[in-house]
């Protein structure tokens, strides 16, 4: 079995730009490979995952990741693995995009993905998402096994 993907479909995902690269349709459920366009000065909601374990690997830029109320800096070729249950947040804090991989296993992050985005077209023009798009978010994550957790004063800035 093999899978290839030449054309992902390109979405919106909370304001940044995804393609799901490997879908867990495509591995059997065994895991997902996301592409993320991370435009300057965004960043996630603080969350958990209760379902998958999640790498992210750092192809281009530099992306902040908070754990647990650490916050460690990925730059191009780095990559850490955040188990699942442990709390954390993606943030750009450059004035540049990062580009990075999210591979989470076994899959459903994926169909998280796809529920709570909006398919685009290229040329992709980077929006801050809307208070809809943050609502669906919020609606989803509980079907996902994703628990969003609140910002807080320690985690601002």
């Amino acid at each position: 079995m093999y899978a290839k993907n030449t054309l992902p479909v390109e979405y919106d995902f909370g304001g940044s730009r995804a393609r799901i690269l490997i879908s867990g349709a495509q591995s059997a459920g065994s895991y997902c490979m996301i592409e993320i366009f991370s435009p300057a000065g965004r960043a996630t909601p603080m969350h958990r995952h209760q379902h998958e374990d999640e790498t992210i690997h750092v192809i281009d830029g530099e992306l902040d990741v908070d754990i647990e109320g650490t916050r460690l800096t990925l730059f191009a070729g780095e990559t850490v693995l955040l188990q699942r249950g442990t709390a954390h947040q993606l943030i750009n804090r450059s004035e540049r995009t990062a580009h990075y991989l999210a591979i989470c296993a076994p899959a459903g992050f994926d169909k998280f993905v796809e529920t709570v985005s909006e398919v685009m077209t290229p040329p992709f023009e980077s929006e801050p998402p809307t208070s809809a798009a943050k609502q669906r978010m919020i609606d989803a994550a509980p079907h996902f096994g994703l628990t969003l957790l609140p910002p807080t004063a320690a985690r601002a800035g």
